[in-house]
């Protein structure tokens, strides 16, 4: 309910009186300072992250946290099933030194940990109290100065009262409580555009809590995620082991301000790419055109990559390029080579989804297309349109003559040869294709984080998801 539509009454001792109300109703959970939350989820898909950009799905996630406030430590494993069958499993923790997240499947990060701000736990810890709540309400209820910074309304008809903390200048909440039986309804979180409803009030291991949750972000109509809470408990304190990186594990080398090189694979055939093999990109020259071969995530990315094959190829223009689906870290840095004049390759779907694209929307008669079918060769590249789990059409290029495929998310293998322990169904059919077609392939240019994905790594990969 907006500010606007009712009138306040801010009269201290009803508000005074309230929040003791509710204080003696949480009393019981005021002490807890570890925990542990098991919850689960299903998160909205963005369009063009989904199998069909005109039909978007829900991953989803599930997700245990562990945390101690009064140590500032977390431990969070996160499952998430993404489109197709993608499975990541993360780990993130924080212990007095360091705070690291890395990857049990090993389809991203491979053996490598990535380091985090030690201000992660903050941010962990705000996200994982929204979900509870009477941890939700801690900030109202422990205010000091209810005369100035709450604001109180009863809706004697609703059965509710409407409490307005505003905790600093910047920050404005709306909390909306049932009066009979005493319960949390809802939390607006006015600065941020974020609205929390709890629901499914019963006891979990001596608890009377919300275990139903519908989270609204910024405008959105429709839940932007549907949250289950399946477990809480008080802990003593989190299992040091959890705390720390597992055996076999490394840190990884930090991946800011890494310098793009352009290698030759074969003839006439370049590599753009970083010392980590962030994102991977295929030039193929023929006499003074450049075929690109993979779109960067945003155009301040594909200007780096632009500006590294100039730098390289100065007397040579980027004439194409081309777009395997219509992922947004597939499409979003497109308008660069646009301006350089380039034609987009891709196959039909991939071309309806990109004249849609809403970042577009003002350019789109700039954009030039050659839409490509099955099998089709262009310049010695032959082009495959597939129909798959992942997207609705996704294609790869095959270079017959050097034996080599680029392909952005057909198959992920992590920088470090990592054998995925769960591999998407899409990857398996994507092998069993290259094999059912018998192409001879050396070698298999990732997009993301691995240019050099060699046959024994594609076979020992189908060979370990295999029953």
């Amino acid at each position: 309910m907006a500010l606007s539509s009712f009138t306040l009454s801010t009269y201290a001792n009803e508000a005074k009186s309230f929040i003791s109300l509710i204080k003696t109703h949480y009393q019981s959970t005021s002490s807890i300072e570890t925990f542990s939350l098991t919850h689960s989820y299903l998160g909205r898909s963005d369009p063009y992250q989904s199998w069909d950009f005109q039909a978007p799905t829900r991953y989803k996630a599930f997700k245990i946290t562990e945390i101690d406030t009064k140590k500032q430590h977390y431990y969070q494993n996160v499952v998430h099933n993404f489109t197709g069958g993608q499975y990541f499993d993360e780990v993130h923790f924080q212990n007095d030194e360091e705070s690291l997240r890395y990857e049990r499947n090993g389809i991203s990060l491979g053996k490598s940990a990535i380091e985090q701000s030690l201000n992660s736990f903050k941010r962990y810890k705000n996200l994982t109290l929204m979900n509870l709540d009477f941890m939700a309400v801690r900030p109202l209820i422990n205010e000091v100065n209810t005369d100035e910074k709450i604001a109180y309304h009863q809706d004697d008809k609703a059965n509710t009262v409407t409490l307005i903390h505003r905790p600093s200048e910047k920050s404005t909440m709306e909390y909306i409580f049932n009066i009979e039986p005493l319960r949390l309804v809802s939390i607006t979180n006015k600065s941020r555009k974020r609205i929390y409803l709890y629901d499914d009030y019963r006891y979990n291991n001596g608890f009377y809590f919300a275990h139903s949750l519908i989270k609204k972000y910024n405008g959105d109509v429709n839940p932007s995620f549907i949250t289950r809470i399946e477990k809480f408990e008080e802990i003593e304190q989190i299992d040091t082991g959890k705390l720390m990186l597992p055996a076999g594990y490394f840190k990884a080398a930090s991946s800011k301000k890494l310098d793009l090189t352009v290698k030759a694979i074969a003839n006439d055939l370049y590599l753009v790419t970083d010392d980590l093999a962030t994102r991977n990109t295929l030039l193929k020259i023929n006499n003074n055109d450049i075929t690109v071969f993979g779109v960067s995530r945003n155009t301040k990315s594909s200007k780096h990559v632009i500006d590294a094959i100039k730098q390289r190829f100065p007397a040579k223009n980027i004439t194409a390029v081309y777009v395997t689906h219509p992922y947004s870290d597939h499409i979003s840095g497109l308008l660069p080579y646009v301006e350089q004049g380039a034609v987009i390759y891709a196959d039909a779907y991939t071309v309806s989804a990109i004249k849609a694209f809403p970042r577009f929307s003002e350019v789109i008669k700039k954009f030039n297309f050659k839409t490509l079918s099955n099998e089709q060769v262009i310049d010695g590249v032959r082009f495959y349109v597939l129909e798959n789990t992942r997207s609705k059409r996704q294609s790869f290029a095959f270079f017959e003559q050097d034996g080599i495929i680029f392909q952005t998310d057909f198959l992920e293998v992590a920088f470090d040869n990592t054998i995925a322990k769960i591999l998407p169904s899409y990857s398996k059919r994507f092998i069993e294709f290259v094999r059912s077609e018998q192409l001879k392939v050396n070698r298999i240019v990732g997009f993301h984080r691995n240019n050099n994905i060699l046959p024994e790594v594609v076979n020992q990969s189908y060979q370990a998801n295999t029953m």
